[in-house]
């Protein structure tokens, strides 16, 4: 049997409202007032014009978090988040939360109520200028292809094809249009072709590096490390060695050891080569003092 109607039905079941035929929504912006759910359920609550006009801030029904707790995620006071209604008919009750909606990748720290919805139909501004339109902002932020979990600050985590990046301080500090291309600190792993095979490398990059472990000699504080702690550790840890710097100076020392010549038993070594050799070893360059253990 062939279906020959024109237009399919679509069943308004609330449509009526307070008497009167409008167009409905099941998804509203609305403005959070608080966050602050004493059972850390992540409920919160937004005032939604539409529905909430003269109701006290503190009487304003709980919006429930539509993400489950295996993802973190919290909007700031002011910020817009886009509610739910369960059922228009009860708009207090059944209310489910989704955001913060966030314009542009630029405003990721905060987007505040008249800019929020810049890039949507319930826009009350135009939009700002795209990040991708500047220079210094290239690789600030993800490209379209990638998959990546967005910081509210100064980091992210970024999944490219065959490599994933984990960056701290990617951008300047007071420029988050401006890539921080001096000191970021970013871990890289890449699997790529090289001489004919994949190969898998990892790359750490930092100002300072600490490898900590919980039973080492001297021992720091396991959790919770404040800005004191990693100062604490940064002074207090063991310097590691450079391993090809070392091995030169033991080749040198061992040669030394073997080589030199007396021409007397209470006489000193005679400065051949060898022992100059050993006399121009600075030790100090052994050390790696910005990569610790301990």
């Amino acid at each position: 049997m062939v279906y020959d109607k024109k237009f399919i039905q679509k069943s308004e079941p609330y449509k009526s409202i307070s008497g009167r035929d409008k167009i409905t929504r099941s998804i509203y912006y609305g403005e959070v007032i608080s966050i602050d759910d004493p059972t850390d359920g992540g409920r919160i609550k937004i005032r939604v014009d539409m529905f909430d006009v003269g109701i006290e801030n503190e009487n304003l029904p709980w919006a429930f978090p539509l993400l489950p707790k295996f993802f973190h995620n919290f909007p700031k006071i002011g910020e817009v988040v886009r509610v739910f209604i369960e059922d228009l008919r009860y708009p207090e009750r059944g209310r489910f939360w989704t955001g913060s909606v966030i314009s542009q990748p630029h405003k990721i720290g905060f987007d505040g109520l008249y800019t929020a919805t810049s890039t949507t139909d319930r826009a009350l501004t135009n939009p700002s200028k795209a990040p991708s339109k500047f220079p210094d902002a290239k690789d600030v932020f993800p490209d379209k292809e990638d998959v990546a979990l967005l910081g509210r600050y100064n980091t992210d985590v970024v999944l490219k094809e065959n490599k994933l990046i984990i960056r701290t301080g990617k951008h300047k500090n007071d420029n988050i249009l401006n890539l921080n291309k001096d000191n970021p600190a970013t871990i890289t792993q890449t699997f790529e072709e090289i001489d004919d095979k994949y190969k898998s490398n990892t790359i750490i990059q930092s100002d300072k590096i600490a490898i900590i472990t919980h039973s080492g000699n001297p021992r720091f504080k396991a959790a919770s490390l404040e800005k004191e702690d990693r100062i604490n550790i940064f002074e207090n840890g063991h310097p590691i060695a450079r391993g090809d710097v070392l091995v030169k100076a033991l080749n040198i020392i061992r040669r030394a050891i073997i080589g030199h010549i007396h021409g007397y038993s209470t006489l000193p070594a005679d400065k051949n080569k060898i022992i100059s050799d050993l006399e121009k070893i600075n030790f100090e360059n052994i050390l790696q003092n910005d990569i610790l253990i301990n």
